[in-house]
């Protein structure tokens, strides 16, 4: 009797420490499913930076439903719906005609739709309101390069070289303005000026393949304006010389043309 006793004992002590092990082997699980919920990383939230990117200090703007429209149509734009984005650019534009990056954006739209005449109106407001913009806001580099942009687009490169000069004056790191500087050098025959931007923008992107181009393009350039140079210098000095050849042919013919210089006969000796 008493043997079977130990027995139901030692059972129920058996059951009791499973139970126990169970019990303490779940809230260990949850410990730790605690712990990693508690140690995971939020989820990211747009930075500071990233925030002015998208708001009022890229835009230039502080009507807040023409920047709505604007950001509405660099959305259609990247769908490339553009008959939609031009319609949202122009809502923007029209609710803050100063909206400077508006103009920009709605002349690339219209140029996507082959409509030149419209984008070349849009470039131009984009110019007037980025030399308005920068008045204000001088240490913007990307409202200078935008403009310099808007005067590539206007055939007007030396307004554009102006731009650049200011945008990488401010951003003296970034290969893409370095780039488009070179390229409005190149336009105006400035090769020296636009070997200098251009090996600058690949120091600073090497993968740059497009200023690799354009780097070989102004060397290229630069040997024909040298070229062309020393032929005019050489034919101008060879007009120099046949004037000077002309000028000693003609004095030489004036003098043999002359009548020559004859002496008096002497008469006879005077009287004694």
């Amino acid at each position: 009797m008493k043997r079977i006793i130990l027995m139901l004992a030692l059972a129920c002590l058996g059951v009791a420490q499973s139970s126990c092990s169970s019990t303490k082997q779940t809230a260990n699980a949850n410990e730790t499913a605690n712990v990693a919920a508690s140690s995971a990383t939020p989820a990211a939230e747009p930075s500071p930076a990233e925030e002015d990117e998208q708001g009022e200090s890229e835009a230039g703007t502080s009507n807040s439903e023409a920047l709505a429209a604007f950001e509405r149509g660099k959305e259609l734009s990247l769908r490339d719906q553009d008959d939609e984005a031009v319609k949202a650019f122009q809502q923007s534009v029209t609710l803050d005609p100063d909206y400077a990056e508006a103009h920009f954006r709605l002349g690339y739209a219209h140029t996507a739709l082959g409509q030149k005449d419209e984008a070349t109106a849009a470039f131009e407001k984009a110019a007037k309101a980025y030399e308005k913009y920068v008045r204000g806001h001088g240490k913007d580099a990307r409202a200078h390069f935008n403009m310099g942009l808007a005067y590539n687009k206007l055939l007007k490169p030396e307004e554009a070289v102006k731009a650049f000069r200011q945008a990488v004056k401010l951003e003296p790191e970034n290969g893409e303005f370095y780039y488009e500087l070179g390229l409005a050098l190149s336009k105006l025959a400035e090769y020296d000026q636009a070997l200098v931007a251009l090996q600058k923008s690949m120091d600073l992107d090497p993968d740059n393949f497009r200023a690799g181009e354009a780097l070989e393009k102004a060397k290229l350039g630069k040997q024909r304006k040298d070229a062309m140079m020393k032929q005019q210098e050489a034919l101008l000095k060879k007009k120099d010389t046949g004037k000077n050849a002309n000028a000693n042919t003609a004095g030489n013919a004036n003098n043999s043309n002359a009548a020559p210089k004859t002496n008096p006969t002497p008469g006879p000796p005077p009287p004694q």
